[in-house]
């Protein structure tokens, strides 16, 4: 028993890097995606809006609206792409 064992090259940041990389590059050529670049991005980062808060408030503007809550979506719910960070 002790310790597990990682191979030596886990330990450099660029292995991870570079495997991403790969990883992506690799997801990009299974499907024919737009190729044009976008010339601006909007990123929303909403502090303290844990699942609990979200759904919380989903909820509420859901009964406020006369039905029983769950069902609603917010207006961040129909964004195309949507992430967590913890």
């Amino acid at each position: 028993m002790g310790k597990p064992r990682f191979p030596e090259q886990e330990k450099d940041p660029n292995f991870w890097n570079r495997w991403a990389q790969q990883t992506l590059n690799n997801a990009m050529t299974l499907q024919n995606l737009n190729k044009n670049k976008a010339k601006n991005l909007i990123l929303f980062l909403g502090d303290g809006m844990g699942v609990p808060t979200v759904t919380a408030a989903r909820i509420l503007k859901g009964q406020l609206s006369g039905h029983s809550g769950e069902e609603t979506q917010l207006e961040m719910d129909k964004f195309p792409f949507v992430s967590l960070a913890k």
